[in-house]
């Protein structure tokens, strides 16, 4: 095996080497289909498998109905059952309609309201109990974005950054 094979294997394996008591105990990530409504069926499949999931993989739309079940609920539930949820925002309207031209809706600030909405709830949900983005109490998340375009992304003021 030459050098440059050696040092790529060494550069890939490294990072890993901390988290693998983590990941050894625990399940990398599961979608089971009712995404973060039914946990029970997440305890099941841990206590079967002897494993948790650190991720559970869901999907939204972009309907009111479904953003505030995601904050008030679907999010909480995730977490609480000690995963992190990973958000796959998809742009479909309610009951996952599509619209004739999205994209373009999307770069003409058709959506920009309810994407300023979104943004402000992931950073509140983000901090946690109190509120306070920062403290020791913060949540954690992962978002998925299907089907928007970059430039979009950078004037829709979704700032999550502290």
């Amino acid at each position: 095996m030459n050098l440059n094979k050696i040092l790529l294997s060494i550069f890939l394996i490294a990072p890993t080497i901390d988290v693998c008591r983590t990941v050894s105990t625990k399940l990398p990530a599961i979608y089971y289909g009712n995404q973060g409504w039914a946990m029970r069926e997440i305890e099941y499949i841990s206590s079967w498998i002897g494993k948790r999931p650190i991720v559970i993989l869901l999907f939204t739309d972009w309907c009111n109905t479904s953003m505030n079940n995601l904050f008030n609920y679907q999010l909480n539930n995730i977490w609480n059952n000690r995963s992190i949820p990973v958000i796959t925002w998809e742009l479909f309207g309610c009951g996952g309609s599509s619209q004739s031209g999205i994209m373009q809706l999307v770069r003409n600030n058709t959506y920009d309201t309810y994407i300023n909405q979104f943004g402000d709830r992931l950073k509140l949900w983000l901090a946690g109990n109190d509120g306070v983005l920062g403290s020791n109490d913060d949540r954690r998340a992962y978002l998925r974005l299907g089907m928007i375009s970059i430039p979009k992304l950078v004037t829709c003021n979704l700032c999550l950054s502290r």
